[in-house]
């Protein structure tokens, strides 16, 4: 195994991700805006729904059911989930360099806090740019949320390495935080060009790359 191990959230780093396209097309059935129905779902606590779906707590079906409860809308869990799904699109400079790590012969790993839905739709949309990760952990399979310390044992369990081998990527400072205090090196994502920087000071062999 070539080290260091690379570990990359998916979320506004791998993809973006953009919510206000559910909100508008929800929000059009109750004639509100996009902003007008997000206001509203989390005055009445779909945040927490949405954590207890990532840790696995509750299946598509029941989140579907309490959230379009929640709104107080008649929505058939298969419209749900086209609407729920379709907010992904890749963050493409990422997608090439991950591509350029595994010619690298790195251990790539994707660590997200993600739910079924989302993580089986992302993964067959963007299924060639995510085919040189080797590893995928999945809040909602393990049952642990970043920044949790469990949620990056998992990752280092999974791939065999020190913690002190891999390097974690993440938008999130609180994760990146959480990352260090679990053993591991940690980079805060801002943007590619940044990032490759942060990478080679950390001794990552990257070649030069489009990003």
């Amino acid at each position: 195994m070539r080290i260091p191990v690379l570990m990359f959230d998916f979320g506004n780093v791998v993809g973006f991700f953009d919510y206000s396209t559910v909100y508008h097309c929800l929000g059009l059935k109750l004639g509100l805006s996009a902003e007008q129905f997000e206001a509203m779902m989390y005055e009445r606590g779909v945040a927490r729904l949405g954590v207890e779906f990532e840790s696995g707590r509750l299946t598509a079906e029941e989140f579907a059911r309490q959230v379009t409860e929640l709104a107080g809308l008649e929505v058939s869990f298969e419209e749900f989930e086209v609407h729920w799904t379709d907010i992904f699109t890749l963050n493409e400079p990422v997608a090439r360099l991950a591509a350029a790590l595994k010619q690298r012969r790195y251990t790539l790993l994707l660590g997200s806090n993600t739910n079924v839905l989302h993580a089986r739709f992302y993964r067959r949309r963007f299924e060639e740019a995510l085919a040189p990760f080797d590893h995928f952990v999945f809040s909602y399979e393990i049952g642990e949320l970043k920044p949790a310390p469990a949620f990056f044992k998992a990752c280092v369990d999974l791939v065999g390495a020190p913690p002190g081998s891999c390097i974690f990527i993440d938008d999130a400072l609180a994760n990146v935080e959480g990352a260090r205090a679990a053993g591991l090196q940690a980079v805060h994502y801002r943007d590619t060009p940044s990032l490759i920087a942060q990478l080679r000071r950390l001794g990552v062999e990257i070649p030069d790359i489009e990003s």
